[in-house]
């Protein structure tokens, strides 16, 4: 199942604190490399130590534009170096992101506009005469809540959600939980995305990664199928709970710190459709907005600004943060469950940022 995960980067707190009465049993192995130094590595070994063993993190830094990979993984009494900047990991929510993109490419090529009700599209009404824009779906700014699951349905009917299923709520059960034009985070809102962006081009949300994004930014080894990947870094349980068809444009991308970098870099160019993601929709705080898919985050203090997305699901966690301006940025991606406390692998990311930005 997806995850709704604390997204505010308010400060850039590095959270440190999350040792506990055994870890000082366990091993620091990590070496440096390339431009991974002691402190980052410390760093590392610092949030790692408690994770369960068999944990990884594929990490890539940004500086410049130019990349540095690093793996980690934390085996019985110790955690050390891998070299697995091309394994496959789930992402998470960052999916949203690609699927914002995608967006605001049919927006540019004046196939819709931002503020158009979803429902001009559909040869069916929308339940209520509800009106929702595809402008909303992408800031969480729709009143759709993620609590509709449970209303009258069970967790398999999660589990096997299709695009039938999303057709038949929004055309007899839609209802708006949360006011419109409030900040509600909303992995259910950007499913309805993808199946719309599905819907107008008369493809499979699939076809369009792969046609929009993968191929068009040389993501090689990312898709949604999960059944094609082959060096997929397992999950720590034995039923993982992989995102249902219905919510793929949500959170259901695999990809690699290679393939994420590649996006990272298109990120940081003047593309229209990336221009038109990261230009606020939503203040959703005097230092914290949004765009279509990417959060922003501005320092008060240095008016640096950092565009930022995490992921989780139940076997995965990722987050991404880009520094536009200087071209730097921290992915990382992880099979830390989601059952571990708190949000390591976010937090570890802005300490990362902030000890080398």
């Amino acid at each position: 199942m997806l995850k709704s995960v604390s997204i505010s980067l308010i400060a850039m707190v590095v959270l440190l604190g999350c040792g506990s009465s055994n870890s000082k049993s366990i091993s620091n192995n990590l070496i440096e490399k390339s431009n991974f130094l002691k402190k980052d590595t410390d760093l590392i070994y610092t949030f790692m130590k408690t994770f369960p063993n068999d944990v990884q993190l594929s990490i890539a830094k940004i500086e410049d534009g130019e990349v540095s990979y690093y793996g980690a993984k934390k085996e019985k009494s110790s955690i050390k170096f891998v070299d697995n900047q091309t394994k496959v990991f789930m992402v998470g929510s960052i999916t949203k992101i690609f699927t914002s993109t995608m967006l605001a490419q049919l927006v540019i090529d004046e196939k819709i506009a931002l503020d158009d009700n979803i429902g001009k599209k559909l040869p069916y009404k929308l339940n209520n005469e509800i009106a929702l824009s595809y402008k909303q779906l992408a800031n969480h700014t729709s009143g759709l809540s993620d609590d509709f699951i449970a209303q009258g349905s069970t967790e398999d009917s999660y589990k096997n959600f299709t695009y039938k299923d999303m057709e038949d709520y929004l055309e007899n059960h839609l209802s708006l939980e949360i006011p419109e034009n409030t900040y509600e985070y909303s992995n259910f809102g950007v499913a309805v995305l993808g199946y719309m962006l599905g819907y107008i081009e008369n493809k499979s949300y699939e076809s369009l990664l792969q046609e929009r994004i993968f191929g068009a930014f040389k993501m090689n080894h990312s898709t949604s199928i999960r059944e094609n990947i082959q060096n997929l870094v397992p999950a720590l349980m034995a039923n993982d709970d992989p995102v249902p068809f219905g919510f793929k444009s949500a959170g259901g991308v695999l990809s690699t710190v290679e393939d994420l970098y590649a996006f990272s870099l298109a990120s940081f160019s003047d593309l229209p459709e990336v221009l038109l993601t990261q230009k606020e929709t939503f203040e959703i705080d005097e230092s914290f907005s949004i765009g279509l898919g990417w959060h922003m985050f501005t320092d008060l203090e240095t008016e640096s600004k950092f565009y930022f997305h995490n992921g989780a699901t139940e076997g995965y966690r990722s987050v991404l943060i880009l520094d536009r301006e200087n071209q730097n940025g921290i992915i990382i991606l992880s099979n830390l469950p989601i059952d571990v406390e708190d949000s390591p692998i976010t937090n570890l990311g802005k300490s990362l940022m902030a000890e080398a930005y």
